[in-house]
């Protein structure tokens, strides 16, 4: 009897994580593709499927060592805060350490951030959100696991287990054959990453080679938008210099603004050439395969 309380409360708790990963991944992944210009679908996260582990980690923590407190609603939200902002920093920094490259990044002159992994703004939206998650949401949630019966919670719990891990396994692989090729760099490639991902299990074809001139594209893209980012905030930094009374010190700020956007640059051209090289080269060995099998068959039509 004791054992079998145990594995329903231990189901219970891997069922209330697997289901805020997948609502965290819906709520992410709408939010960025409506923020997309052009607007399009954006499978957020380092899955295939749809679930973002930081917010079943996340919501599982608060639920579990938070909700018994009983704290004030400030309070509250302050430690939520605090507990989100420290799982989403060491997910940040784990991930950057393995893969080397930067899965998402909070470098706005607007948004103040700690390394660009964590920022106030998203803190924040962490402590409200998770306030309302774990007074309002969570006991429908609560109400709808605890309706299953026990067989059915095990059946659910191993399944989606065995489904999480073999994604788990099937990414991990796809970043790490790219990691070389979008190494460095503090802009947020999450959307190309993913693509390259999802190209590491197709085969080199004519459709894949315009594929892979479509991401460089997008790479592009992505790098003039950071690069006018820092122009932008170049400009705000001018701007108010010209405002402040302490010149020395606006002008120490506009210097260093400045050497930062000539350092992301150099930087982001840098890391563009690269990769359009090695593009190139991936295209030409593809398309020297196909040269002795085109020589055959010239051979064999000629009639000399």
């Amino acid at each position: 009897m004791e054992l079998t309380q145990f594995l329903s409360e231990l189901t219970t708790w891997i069922l209330y994580f697997f289901i805020y990963s997948c609502l965290g991944w819906i709520f992410e992944s709408l939010w960025c593709s409506v923020r997309a210009r052009p607007i399009h679908f954006i499978n957020r996260g380092f899955l295939f499927g749809p679930i973002c582990p930081i917010y079943g980690v996340g919501v599982v923590l608060a639920t579990f060592f938070i909700e018994p407190l009983h704290l004030n609603w400030f309070s509250e939200i302050l430690v939520i805060m605090l507990v989100c902002s420290v799982v989403e920093y060491i997910a940040s920094y784990v991930m950057e350490k393995k893969y080397h490259v930067r899965w998402w990044s909070y470098d706005n002159w607007y948004n103040p951030s700690i390394n660009g992994r964590v920022s106030i703004g998203t803190s924040i939206g962490f402590g409200v959100g998770g306030y309302a998650v774990i007074h309002y949401v969570h006991p429908i949630v609560v109400g709808f696991v605890a309706s299953l019966s026990f067989g059915m919670k095990m059946t659910i719990t191993v399944v989606a287990t065995i489904v999480y891990l073999i994604d788990n396994y099937m990414s991990n692989a796809a970043a790490s054959s790219v990691k070389h090729a979008l190494k460095g760099g503090h802009v947020d490639l999450t959307d190309e990453i993913k693509r390259y991902a999802v190209n590491y299990y197709r085969k080199q074809t004519r459709k894949t080679r315009r594929f892979a001139r479509s991401i460089l594209r997008k790479m592009k893209r992505a790098q003039k938008i950071a690069i006018r980012q820092l122009k932008k905030t170049h400009r705000q930094l001018k701007r108010a210099a010209k405002k402040a009374q302490n010149h020395q010190f606006a002008r120490q700020k506009w210097l260093e603004s400045k050497l930062n956007l000539k350092q992301a640059r150099s930087k982001n051209r840098a890391e563009y050439r690269a990769k359009r090289s090695e593009t190139r080269r991936e295209i030409a060995k593809v398309d020297l395969k196909t040269i002795p099998k085109k020589t055959e068959k010239l051979k064999k039509n000629s009639k000399f």
